[in-house]
């Protein structure tokens, strides 16, 4: 039986599978009340990682070794602070890395997504998988503010940040969507500042992304593309 591989053809099918697979397991964890459950947070986010690596372009090998680093970087943090010696500042550096290494794969993304061809079916994949990135750079930031300064957010539990990773993808897509049902919310100036720069981000996004890709497929079907108009 062939293994399988991750190809530029499908590779946003692989990494929304495990955007989905870690949202989905720190929400099980919350639900189930797992027993050292940051344990298994920490294993799902090590498979996002692996996949983000290897989901994208690796024509670019300066930025697939600097992502590689990054990931290698976090994994020995994430050991350090379940196994050795758990501290807050090995939290603070563990989020601050996730982040860096989310803001990498989004740049990864979305130059696959707007300039390298004509509009798939995957590339319409990756331009959720980065709509789902953008809220999770924002919730590891809100529970990184959380951590250096305690109470910025109303509705987190006093917990570590792996059970606070719920609530945070939750906050954090409903103020990417603009939703905003109130169970949840910032407090301090600096949580406030996230929330409404999310909220801005999240209207261009939708705004410019939609524009991007009309105006991407109008051009692949202009007369001097070649191709003709259906």
């Amino acid at each position: 039986m062939p293994t399988p591989r991750i190809t530029q053809n499908d590779n946003f099918m692989w990494l929304l599978g495990a955007l989905l697979f870690l949202s989905f397991s720190s929400a099980l964890l919350i639900q189930l009340e797992v027993p050292e459950g940051e344990k298994f947070v920490n294993f799902c986010l090590l498979i996002t990682l692996l996949v983000g690596v290897w989901s994208m372009d690796r024509s670019d090998q300066k930025l697939l070794v600097l992502k590689a680093g990054v990931t290698l970087f976090l994994i020995g943090v994430m050991v350090a602070d379940t196994f050795i010696f758990p501290d807050d500042r090995l939290r603070e550096l563990q989020l601050s890395t996730a982040i860096a290494f989310m803001c990498l794969t989004i740049w990864q993304a979305w130059r696959q997504v707007m300039f390298s061809g004509p509009i798939d079916g995957n590339k319409i994949v990756g331009s959720i998988c980065i709509y789902l990135l953008l809220g999770m750079v924002w919730a590891f930031a809100y529970m990184l503010v959380e951590i250096l300064f305690p109470g910025s957010m109303r509705g987190f539990p006093e917990h570590n940040w792996q059970e606070n990773m719920q609530p945070a993808f939750y906050y954090s897509m409903v103020t990417l969507t603009t939703l905003g049902y109130g169970d949840i919310s910032p407090v301090l100036p600096l949580a406030r500042f996230l929330a409404y720069t999310e909220a801005v981000v999240g209207i261009f996004y939708t705004t410019v992304l939609v524009a991007s890709l009309i105006g991407v497929r109008l051009a692949e079907y202009s007369p001097g593309s070649g191709q003709q108009n259906n």
